[in-house]
């Protein structure tokens, strides 16, 4: 989480690669004066894909989920980003709409920073501009690797994956346990699998001691089996 009078750009210079790194300290400190604080509760829209993306996003608090749908209907989560990350910040480059949608999967604070700034700089800045581009190029990569991952492993290896990454998200430093507030069915989207499937991975684990289940809460009682699970 970063403290309301941090600068971004000292949070985001101690992870090297970082969208807000690449572009700089005078950069980062003018978007951040363009800064407004936003306040979603769990399952509220925070942008969708029929309205065009003006903001680069900061996750202050709490965990989203950037969600689109298939051909059927249902929801596929694509990622999770939890605090300190940004989101968004492709979309603003976009001469289209948006092709994803972001919802809170938890209660959270939101950092909306001016894109109109960033526009200028990459219009302007040959150096930003490339930075911008190598940074495009790394996340459709890491996109691609990720959905690779989800179609060739097993449903208890995404699921895995899915509880590690929120368990990281939500859990505090010394807890022996996690409690991630989440549906099975917001679980089977960031899979895609079906809710059955899920619910007896589930069980099958919560007879393992892996996890404890509670209506909407799954609590993570040994993740070092967890890990055994995960592969991606």
């Amino acid at each position: 989480m970063l403290n309301a009078d941090q600068s971004i750009d000292g949070y985001y210079r101690r992870k090297k690669g970082d969208y807000l790194s690449i572009l700089g300290k005078e950069l980062t400190e003018k978007l951040l004066r363009t800064k407004t604080v936003k306040f979603y509760d769990k399952g509220d829209i925070i942008s969708q894909g029929d309205k065009s993306a003006n903001y680069i996003l900061v996750i202050h608090s709490g965990v989203v989920k950037i969600l689109t749908y298939l051909m059927d209907g249902r929801e596929f989560v694509v990622d999770t980003p939890a605090p300190g990350s940004v989101f968004g910040e492709i979309d603003v480059l976009r001469r289209t709409k948006p092709s994803f949608e972001a919802h809170a999967l938890t209660a959270c604070e939101i950092w909306a920073l001016d894109a109109k700034i960033l526009r200028e700089a990459i219009a302007s800045d040959p150096e930003v501009s490339a930075n911008v581009l190598y940074y495009v190029v790394e996340r459709i990569k890491d996109l691609e690797d990720r959905l690779v991952c989800l179609a060739s492993v097993s449903i208890s290896s995404r699921l895995a994956n899915a509880l590690l990454r929120l368990y990281s998200a939500e859990s505090q430093c010394g807890r022996m346990a996690a409690t991630i507030n989440i549906s099975q069915h917001e679980l089977a989207s960031m899979l895609p699998a079906s809710r059955e499937k899920v619910n007896r991975c589930l069980r099958e684990w919560e007879r393992s001691r892996i996890v404890d289940l509670s209506p909407g809460a799954i609590t993570i009682t040994n993740p070092r089996a967890l890990y055994e699970y995960a592969i991606c």
